[in-house]
């Protein structure tokens, strides 16, 4: 689901394996009390399409604020106008691609493509990793709010995934929800979380990836938080 960040982008920085984020203002977070059109500002980004890189700095040494790794990500996002069908549903696609590169960790570079799914109102409702063959599914559409206000927590929904496009092998699932936290009296910052399990239903990794909006419901992104689990402790952080 491309509220913030698209699944290719959260498989592709799993798959790596190995915060502090810039969310804020010079002078300090503010409490706006302004209501931010959330929708619109997601509907826009999957009808345009979008481009962004992000740098990481991390060290072994800075892992807690920085995260470990030092390198770059960068992906692209076309917009959802191709007519689709996707598991016998019209649908509207998008294609994807993105690519990773590290000067201190393993692996020291990866690139990965795919296509996300949407209704005719942009809706998510799965999507395709071509690299790996796996597929997303929404349970139910995701909780998408028209408007949100600072402080609001909103529960966007869940996504399972599975090991191929027939959707019988359980590869786990991804439970989704919003933060929306304290900016500048005319912006808040969107958190979209994101909780990985896998199939055996154990946490493997929480990402937040932030993006400021405004009150005419554009959204820029600014962060890539990512505190893996289970079987790591690496924390990797990605800012614009």
């Amino acid at each position: 689901m491309k509220v913030l960040f698209s699944t290719l982008l959260l498989g592709l920085l799993t798959a790596c394996g190995g915060g502090g984020d810039g969310s804020g203002a010079v002078s300090g977070p503010v409490a706006s009390t302004l209501s931010f059109p959330l929708r619109q500002g997601v509907n826009t980004l999957t009808a345009n399409g979008e481009s962004a890189t992000f740098t990481a700095i991390g060290t072994s040494a800075t892992q807690a604020t920085n995260g470990l790794c030092s390198g770059t990500y960068t992906f692209t996002s076309g917009g959802a106008t191709t007519s689709a069908t996707f598991r016998g549903q019209a649908a509207l696609s998008a294609n994807s691609a993105a690519s990773i590169s590290f000067t201190n960790c393993t692996p020291a570079s990866n690139a990965e493509s795919g296509t996300d799914y949407y209704d005719t109102n942009y809706v998510p409702i799965g999507d395709v990793n071509a690299s790996s063959g796996k597929m997303g599914l929404w349970q139910t559409a995701p909780n998408i709010p028209t408007t949100v206000r600072v402080n609001d927590v909103i529960i966007v929904g869940t996504k399972n995934h599975f090991t191929d496009t027939t959707g019988t092998t359980n590869d786990g699932r991804s439970d989704m929800s919003v933060v929306v936290e304290a900016d500048t009296s005319t912006t808040a910052v969107i958190n979209q979380i994101v909780k990985r399990y896998n199939a055996a239903g154990q946490l493997t990794s929480t990402t937040q990836g932030r993006s400021r909006i405004d009150a005419g419901g554009t959204l820029t992104r600014l962060s890539i938080d990512i505190q893996y689990a289970t079987t790591s402790t690496v924390h990797l952080v990605f800012r614009r």
